[in-house]
């Protein structure tokens, strides 16, 4: 048994494997249990996860040339081009398969056209992190991060950390925590033919903030009261961020070993049941085109966290 299993309460694992959740089965194959592409179990559970809710009920939508119904990429709230490009990396469909492809072109088109529905990288100098780098994130899934046109966006990113610490207008101009977390959740995505010196810096001053700000106040993403989300472990989150998932951008960016990260792992351990399982809340589910478990998602990225925090057993 691995060591990071040690952990919990019970075995979650049959029931994260359960076959009539394919994409949860899918993940757990490859993330938890290590399963390579060439492993026959995986291979059949991601070609039912492509087949069935939710993925299915995304693509159900798709227009033929990569978009989805709505007058810009980012209405309908939740549903529009931009979530549901989110969505799908989150669900984790195949980045080879062509629909994921064409939905990551749309939008790296719209963007250098200025047709996303949120202000081209060039007509504000900084603000809406959160959407630029859930962009970087998806695009980069796709087998896009090196082209030249998610260039513009990257660069915005690095300099909303460096010169502004993610402010943002919608947030009163104050840092923003949610923003930052998201920019490192998108930067880290980045493959390494584009992560630049200049993007490395941006991740480590983002991890630095978020660790900071994480531990010391927990207000999200204001001075003043902290989010009601932030203590309510959530899936999925769109432009939101709660503890678990800046747990999840922090690991994204190698950095999920640092010291001031262990209270917020061990917050998220003590929440677990006597089953080794985790309670999740799904707080956009009205709005969003299925319905899903959001314990089973959760469960499977806290255990995510843990494998990658304590390799070696309990601190």
């Amino acid at each position: 048994m691995e060591s990071w299993r040690a952990l919990l309460h019970g075995d979650p694992l049959p029931w994260l494997l359960e076959k009539r959740d394919p994409a949860v089965r899918a993940l757990t194959l490859r993330t938890l249990l290590d399963r390579g592409p060439r492993d026959a179990e995986l291979r059949e559970a991601q070609v039912r996860a492509m087949s069935a809710p939710p993925i299915s009920s995304i693509f159900r939508t798709q227009h033929a040339d990569g978009a989805w119904p709505g007058p810009h990429d980012y209405s309908p709230k939740y549903v529009g081009a931009h979530w549901a490009n989110l969505l799908l990396v989150e669900y984790g469909a195949d980045p080879a398969d062509a629909r994921v492809r064409r939905g990551a072109r749309h939008i790296l088109d719209d963007v250098a056209a200025g047709r996303t529905g949120i202000e081209m990288p060039e007509a504000k100098d900084h603000g809406v992190s959160c959407f630029y780098g859930n962009v970087v994130r998806y695009v980069s899934a796709a087998g896009y991060g090196t082209d030249p046109r998610l260039e513009p966006v990257v660069a915005r990113l690095v300099r909303d950390s460096k010169t502004y610490d993610a402010a943002c207008h919608i947030n009163g101009e104050r840092p923003c925590a949610w923003g930052y977390a998201r920019l490192v959740w998108g930067l880290a995505a980045l493959p390494e033919g584009a992560r630049t010196r200049e993007v490395e810096r941006t991740l480590r001053r983002g991890v630095e903030f978020l660790l900071s700000y994480a531990t010391t106040r927990g207000a999200y993403p204001t001075e003043t009261l902290p989010s009601h989300l932030w203590r309510e472990v959530s899936f999925p989150l769109f432009y939101q961020a709660d503890v678990l998932f800046v747990l999840r951008a922090i690991d994204a960016a190698g950095a999920i070993d640092d010291p001031r990260a262990l209270p917020l792992v061990a917050w998220l351990l003590a929440r677990q049941d006597e089953r080794g399982r985790w309670g999740g809340r799904a707080p956009y589910a009205a709005r969003m085109p299925s319905r899903v478990d959001a314990s089973k998602w959760v469960t499977l990225q806290v255990l995510g966290i843990l494998k990658h925090a304590f390799p070696d057993g309990a601190p």
